[in-house]
């Protein structure tokens, strides 16, 4: 993770947040690499992050050690918004980068009173978790009510870098909901559709328009 000093382009986007008036000297951008986690549900969180450019997947662990995707955030929004409003200094979801990801972070030990003091703020964070609770709803229903070739092939979609795709495929099976066994029965059937190409290198999208039909609006934030 790279810590550079912010710019005014950063500087703006604060704004959009109402956060204009607070002194800035502490606050800095952070970009992360492709698979690189941001922040591990149970660790600390130091920042309240918000998002310049880029994709991260946002999972959400159980007790049995298990994850389930909950959305992915498309080059916008606030990350450490719950921790921030509840107090906590532990995360509550895991965020890895599927993308090269860029924020700004601001230090939680230096900014955290002056946000939650921050009367215009805080209604612009209220709106936000209220979107993300209807978010998660929305991908809640769809892990229990749209079939697998759906969900995977949206997973893959926002997945893949170029049309290929090569992901741990027990992790996948995992976050989408599913037994590995399924999820390898559903790639062969994409497979023997021609929608992908099976490599030694993981797959290829070989009907863009088909996959794209497939795939849907799913998981999209």
């Amino acid at each position: 993770m790279k810590k550079p000093s912010i710019c005014q382009e950063d500087v703006d986007l604060l704004r959009q947040y109402d956060l204009q008036e607070i002194n800035l000297d502490n606050a800095m951008r952070l970009s992360f690499e492709p698979g690189e986690y941001l922040i591990r549900a149970g660790e600390a969180i130091d920042y309240l992050y918000f998002v310049a450019a880029g994709k991260a997947k946002v999972c959400l662990s159980v007790s049995n050690g298990k994850q389930l995707l909950l959305c992915y955030f498309m080059s916008r929004g606030i990350i450490g918004d719950v921790e921030l409003m509840t107090g906590q200094r532990t995360a509550f979801t895991t965020m890895q980068a599927v993308t090269r990801f860029t924020c700004i972070g601001l230090p939680l030990a230096v900014y955290a009173d002056i946000l939650r003091n921050n009367t215009r703020f805080v209604n612009r964070i209220g709106r936000e978790l209220a979107k993300k609770l209807m978010q998660s709803d929305i991908n809640g229903a769809i892990t229990i009510l749209h079939p697998l070739e759906a969900r995977l092939c949206a997973y893959i979609q926002q997945t893949s870098t170029n049309g290929v795709f090569r992901e741990t495929l027990t992790d996948v099976a995992e976050l989408i909901g599913t037994s590995y066994r399924h999820l390898l029965r559903c790639l062969d059937k994409l497979c023997r559709d021609g929608i992908l190409l099976k490599e030694s290198f993981g797959y290829v999208v070989a009907n863009q328009e088909e996959f794209g039909k497939r795939a849907g609006d799913l998981y999209m934030t």
